[in-house]
């Protein structure tokens, strides 16, 4: 017992001294989570990008806009929205971002969507340094700073801005933490490029500046009315901020204005998520100021708004709430997303957050300060606040591999959004569209869907797939496993417009691997590729009707589809309503049955059930063994691309029958 406790002192005694030794050096100990974090999240989203799981939206349109500028001489060019509402194809025609001069030449050190994806990380890492200056000048304590900054890159919502692609907002947290830290301190000089550089990151960018100025204003006149200076002092003091607010509202003007200057299509209107209240800006602020009422049950509905609410203040143990006066700092964002029904402005997996986060740290850190004023108890005091950032850090590590998108659930198939990495990845197709893409001349022209969009973006004529062709494609390449091969932003889904341009025979076939399709104008000659598709669906892909999902150990993948006896006959289930190429194919289905007397039918449809594709009935008799799995196989053929329903009936009464998986396989192309 006496050597237990003096291993537990003698510990004990270590991580003092380890703590020590942290706070001397926490000016340079700063450095490491912010490598660390900018490894990690550099590795994280350029797997990403290599397994498909970003999009044209938005970094395709960025990376597009970056090489057309360096390469063809257009600048900032993207096609994406020149048929959805932006003529020009000018980024600056949708969003008022100068900034992406500045991103050239670290784009041009290797042009490469991974290039910004590295960049973004570091970007939204760095942000962590001034919040460690903020935090270590404001409490006095390094070692609690360094906690402060830890907990914002353990943030899940940063991580949520972090991985969804690439967006502009990534440098609000370290262009506004920047220029709180030199305002604070009352250097402008040092704060005013800082500023400069958030004015001209998006339009919503001047509003944050705005609330900026307005916050420091506040805090200078409850300063003025507690010192005793001249009245021209006092007003001096009010001359910086309130021209900063001037600056953010005239800033805000200007990028609206140089907007509508390029895409004369956004004239005077707002985005559409904010409609509701009016059909521009002022009509909006008028609106929303005479009916309060509905302003309070649009701001508090649905649920998901007060949810975000309750999870941003929650990764900061509520300190925030203890500094009303720097709460207003993250107000324009939050009251403008909470207007809206757009589900993203308060969701933590998306850019948007970004707009709030560095300045809700702010805050956390003032509300830590001011529940302890100078003249608390001092052994007590220490004991508390331990405590306060221990738990700070615990609550944001739980919350983390609860819900952040490199959490528990983004590596399983319960994923909570699209695009994290799922343990439903298959490697061998990522692989295949990958040998499919290097089929494609680097300068030839190119329609495709949204996940293959960033990865052929690097050239002037990349588009994604719609319909009317509105332009002379020389290749469309489409895959029809991907879920965005039913996306549309208007008119036929990629699905419905591959079937038509196959119908009319205007492209054909280059390469068809394993539901991946390379079509090339007015081709005529054999598949230059071809692997064949192969898809295997069991209980988490086909949809029970008068079955259901239990747990079976003999089955492949521990859970089958199981039917009721009382509920027979019926369809036991159906779906699951997959995409598949041309071609002729094999589909088996592995099932079992408790009674020798069971008629089965198994069919495979499209259209609903209208057209048969092949189907057949299996009799308890040819089973060799009751309640032991067996497979069944038939084939069939499809001319086009096909959605098919693989469906499993009962006929008989008092039946049980179970499904394992169904495996369908290419034989032919």
């Amino acid at each position: 017992m006496k050597k237990a406790q003096e291993a537990i002192n003698k510990t004990s005694e270590q991580v003092k001294k380890l703590l020590a030794k942290i706070e001397k050096d926490a000016d340079r100990v700063i450095y490491l989570p912010i490598a660390a974090y900018t490894l990690f999240f550099s590795a994280y989203t350029c797997y990403m990008h290599y397994t498909f799981k970003t999009y044209a939206w938005d970094l395709g349109i960025i990376t597009q806009s970056l090489w057309t500028t360096l390469n063809s001489g257009k600048i900032l060019y993207s096609t994406l929205e020149v048929h959805y509402g932006n003529p020009s194809g000018n980024f600056l025609g949708v969003h008022f971002s100068p900034i992406l001069f500045l991103i050239l030449p670290i784009y041009a050190l290797y042009q490469s969507p991974e290039t910004l994806l590295i960049f973004q990380s570091f970007i939204l890492a760095l942000a962590a340094l001034p919040l460690y200056w903020i935090a270590r000048d404001k409490i006095g304590k390094k070692l609690y700073a360094l906690a402060f900054a830890t907990a914002y890159m353990l943030n899940p919502a940063l991580h949520g801005v972090n991985t969804f692609d690439f967006h502009l907002e990534i440098f609000t947290p370290l262009f506004i933490l920047l220029a709180f830290y030199y305002i604070e301190k009352n250097q402008w000089i040092k704060a005013a490029p800082f500023l400069i550089l958030e004015l001209i990151t998006i339009e919503f960018a001047p509003l944050i500046v705005f609330s900026l100025g307005l916050y420091f204003l506040l805090k200078k006149i409850k300063e003025n009315s507690t010192e005793k200076h001249p009245m021209t002092v006092k007003i001096k003091k009010l001359a910086a901020p309130i021209a900063l607010m001037i600056m953010g509202l005239f800033s805000f003007y200007f990028a609206l204005y140089a907007i509508a200057t390029v895409n004369p299509l956004k004239t005077g209107g707002t985005y559409r998520v904010w409609n509701y209240w009016g059909s521009n800006v002022f009509e909006v602020i008028q609106n929303v100021i005479r009916n309060p009422n509905e302003v309070l049950i649009v701001l508090l509905t649905p649920i998901e708004k007060p949810y975000f609410l309750f999870f941003l203040f929650s990764c900061t143990l509520f300190l925030p709430l203890f500094a009303p006066l720097e709460l207003i700092i993250i107000i324009p964002w939050l009251f403008a997303a909470f207007l809206t029904d757009y589900q993203p402005y308060y969701q933590p997996y998306y850019q948007y957050t970004a707009f709030i986060l560095g300045q809700l740290f702010i805050a956390a850190i003032y509300g830590f300060k001011k529940l302890f004023p100078y003249n608390s108890n001092t052994n007590n005091k220490e004991k508390i606040q331990k405590k306060i950032i221990t738990a700070m850090l615990v609550v944001n590590v739980l919350i983390l591999f609860a819900i952040s998108p490199v959490g528990i659930p983004a590596f399983t198939s319960r994923s909570i959004r699209p695009y994290a990495i799922t343990s439903i990845i298959d490697s061998n197709h990522i692989a295949e569209l990958h040998k499919v893409l290097t089929l494609i001349p680097s300068n030839a022209s190119i329609a495709t869907i949204h996940e293959i969009f960033p990865h052929v973006c690097q050239r002037l004529h990349a588009y994604i797939l719609k319909w009317p062709l509105d332009y002379d494609v020389e290749y469309i390449l489409i895959d029809v496993k991907s879920p965005t091969f039913t996306w549309a932003i208007q008119g036929p889904t990629p699905d419905q417009i591959t079937i038509n341009l196959m119908k009319e025979k205007s492209y054909g076939v280059v390469a068809s691997s394993d539901g991946i399709m390379l079509l090339k104008k007015d081709y005529n000659g054999t598949l230059q590729y071809y692997t064949p598709q192969r898809d295997t669906f069991d209980y988490q892909t086909l949809i029970p009707l008068i079955g259901e999902i239990k747990w079976d150990y003999t089955s492949t993948s521990k859970k089958i589809i199981i039917n009721n006896p009382e509920y027979s006959p019926g369809y036991i289930w159906y779906g699951p309503y997959k995409y598949f190429v041309p071609g002729t194919y094999n589909a088996t289905f592995k099932i079992k049955t408790s009674n020798e007397n069971s008629q089965i039918l198994l069919d495979i449809v499209t259209n609903h059930g209208d057209t048969i594709m092949a189907q057949r009935i299996i009799n308890g008799t040819e089973f060799h063994l009751m309640n032991t799995w067996q497979e069944f196989t038939f084939s069939f053929k499809i001319d086009e691309i096909t959605q098919l329903e693989l469906r499993g009936k009962c006929l008989s009464t008092n039946t049980q029958v179970a499904i394992d998986y169904v495996k369908v396989e290419q034989e032919n192309p």
